[in-house]
């Protein structure tokens, strides 16, 4: 019997690890899939940026990206709230998504930030405290 237990118990603990690795491979798979759907504009446009690159260019991907995000965030975060329904668990799975928008927003910004006062302007990139309180969770 104490080897029936034991036996059990081992199998429950195997079991326990392949739930969590699975959970947590299924989370990474959210965050990549999410991140990309809000800002994927900007990871095909750094993919091709090279010097002839013009303003009107930066300046579409920025509105295309604003857009993309305004549209398809509320989306994300309903689809959060109704397999997660735990706002705590949402905020913290949504933290990584979040961090990668303003990674590649980073990017971009350090890009568009050799260009002239004017074209800057003109592009209008959000800063990162704009775009932190428009992924607010």
């Amino acid at each position: 019997a104490v080897v029936s237990t034991q036996s059990t118990g081992k199998r429950v603990l195997d079991s326990k690890k392949d739930v969590d690795v699975n959970l947590k491979e299924a989370c990474t798979d959210f965050i990549t899939t999410a991140a990309t759907l809000l800002s994927s504009p900007i990871y095909a446009f750094l993919a091709q940026l090279d010097s002839t690159t013009t303003m009107e260019q930066f300046r579409n991907v920025v509105s295309e990206t604003n857009q993309r995000i305004s549209n398809k965030l509320p989306g994300v975060k309903k689809l959060m709230g109704l397999y997660l329904a735990n706002r705590e668990t949402e905020a913290i799975l949504f933290r990584p998504i979040r961090a990668q928008i303003l990674a590649q927003f980073g990017v971009l910004r350090g890009h568009i930030d050799k260009l002239d006062d004017e074209d800057r302007f003109i592009i209008n990139c959000p800063s990162t405290e704009q775009l932190t309180l428009t992924l607010a969770y």
